[in-house]
């Protein structure tokens, strides 16, 4: 008889554990917007951006406490398979390229696709002297290699593109890596083509509202300063090319693999999320994303900074 009771026990307690480990691998494996309450999506931000997030919040469209992400992290983020992630507001084409990122580490892709939700002409804000990069640089529309061949002068100008890693500086950098890249070729892109731009501001790269501030404050530390357009200031010292050929740089909301972008990207319609994108200086409902090719290049580039 005690045999049977234990027996019978024993029984239960096994269908207890089961019942409370089946309970934890489902919480595991719900999505951020099912975790947040309310169906609110779990959007992350890059750090630049995150005043956009902060705004989607506001407005009760997003989750509360969004989490910064940026490039380098997001591949982990897969291998560690956090799903608590829906969205993530940042620079085309970062997701593609932190795509190529969990290739090489032989994880899941993280990201599955993205929408463009804002975006602004990238142009140049410089303070050089009349003629000091040759007459093929004069006027507004100079090519972008005048750009990348004033950080190989002697003494070079100082070219604030950002570092190179994040995904705000890849949009930044990218049209000028182009003029570096032989025949079009970045598999041939040589480091030290890159680390001459990346090097040629004495104090180091930094984002771009930190460098266009450097360059209106302390005459001489910056001399070229690339970014969003609309973000330009306008001040008579102050010269803006708009580099041919033309390029963007483009906001876009990506959504998780496995997940669903429907209906995230509809929640950037209000006017005070609409206002945040204005003040990193880019246009709502602009932007066209980049060529698909784009990611592969720009993660070429990543992994020349070293």
């Amino acid at each position: 008889m005690r045999e049977r009771i234990l027996a019978i026990v024993g029984a239960v307690a096994l269908v207890a554990v089961a019942v409370a480990l089946r309970a934890q691998l489902a919480d595991d494996d719900t999505t951020g917007a099912e975790r947040s309450g309310g169906g609110r999506p779990v959007v992350a931000c890059t750090p630049d951006l995150m005043a956009v997030c902060d705004a989607l919040v506001a407005d009760g469209r997003i989750a509360d406490d969004p989490p910064e992400l940026d490039l380098g992290e997001e591949a982990a983020t897969a291998r560690a398979g956090d799903r608590r992630i829906d969205g993530w507001v940042t620079w085309d084409p970062a997701p593609g390229v932190a795509n190529f990122e969990a290739d090489e580490l032989q994880v899941d892709r993280p990201w599955e696709g993205s929408s463009a939700v804002a975006a602004s002409p990238i142009a140049v804000a410089v303070r050089v002297r009349d003629g000091s990069l040759g007459p093929d640089c004069a006027g507004g529309r100079p090519p972008w290699t005048c750009v990348a061949d004033a950080a190989r002068l002697d003494p070079p100008l100082a070219v604030g593109v950002g570092t190179g890693r994040t995904a705000e500086s890849l949009a930044r950098f990218q049209p000028v890596a182009a003029t570096l890249a032989p025949e079009g070729d970045y598999l041939d892109l040589l480091q030290s083509d890159v680390r001459a731009v990346l090097d040629s501001p004495t104090q180091g790269q930094r984002s771009f509202a930190a460098q266009l501030d450097t360059l209106l404050t302390a005459p001489g530390a910056l001399n070229l300063v690339v970014g969003p357009q609309a973000a330009m200031p306008q001040d008579a010292r102050t010269g803006i090319w708009t580099p041919q050929p033309a390029a963007e740089m483009v906001v876009v909301l990506a959504w998780r693999t496995g997940g669903s972008g429907e209906g995230v990207a509809d929640r950037f319609g209000s006017d005070r999320v609409e206002a945040a994108l204005r003040d990193v200086g880019v246009a709502p409902g602009a932007g066209t994303l980049a060529p698909e090719g784009r990611a592969g290049e720009l993660f070429q580039v990543r992994q020349k900074v070293g």
